[in-house]
């Protein structure tokens, strides 16, 4: 950043006027799925990290669309205090988050974040699906973005708000 600057100032660029501007979205570096069995979870594997209890009807029936984001991307003060890594991120459990992906479009929309995944994973995102109700399979999606926290999901006011600026 140091040396863009000095670049500008040397060419006479008034610096301040150069905006530099963020994505809403966060780029994943992978997406998987889950199914709520023992292998997968824990010894109590219905029931989730935020203590939600999944229902395997509405399941089954797609009636809910639950994820689990790795460690790294939540916000927990309670965890914060046990574990010495993560809970750190920009979402909580309970925020409902926009998935976008080119490859994958079965996953985009609207999910709600309950779950959380083993320390091992960083920056990625499981999506929990049904055993049996689950094509097409997804195996591992690298081109995932989830929008960030404060910006609208569909419409990206605050984006256009910003556009002219």
């Amino acid at each position: 950043m140091k040396t863009i600057i000095i670049m500008l100032i040397a060419i006479g660029v008034n610096y301040s006027t150069v905006k530099i501007k963020q994505s809403p979205f966060i780029q994943l570096d992978r997406a998987t799925t889950y199914y709520c069995n023992e292998s997968q979870c824990d010894n109590d594997p219905f029931t989730t990290a935020d203590g939600s209890v999944i229902d395997p009807v509405k399941l089954k029936n797609k009636e809910i669309r639950w994820c689990a984001l790795s460690r790294d991307l939540i916000w927990d003060e309670y965890r914060q205090g046990i574990h010495a890594e993560g809970f750190r991120g920009l979402f909580e459990f309970g925020d409902t988050i926009m998935v976008l992906s080119k490859t994958c479009p079965q996953i985009n929309g609207m999910w709600t974040v309950h779950d959380t995944m083993n320390k091992r994973y960083t920056n990625s995102i499981d999506f929990l699906i049904d055993p049996v109700n689950n094509k097409p399979k997804l195996g591992v999606c690298e081109d995932v973005k989830i929008l960030k926290p404060n910006y609208t999901a569909y419409g990206y006011s605050d984006l256009k708000q910003n556009k002219d600026e």
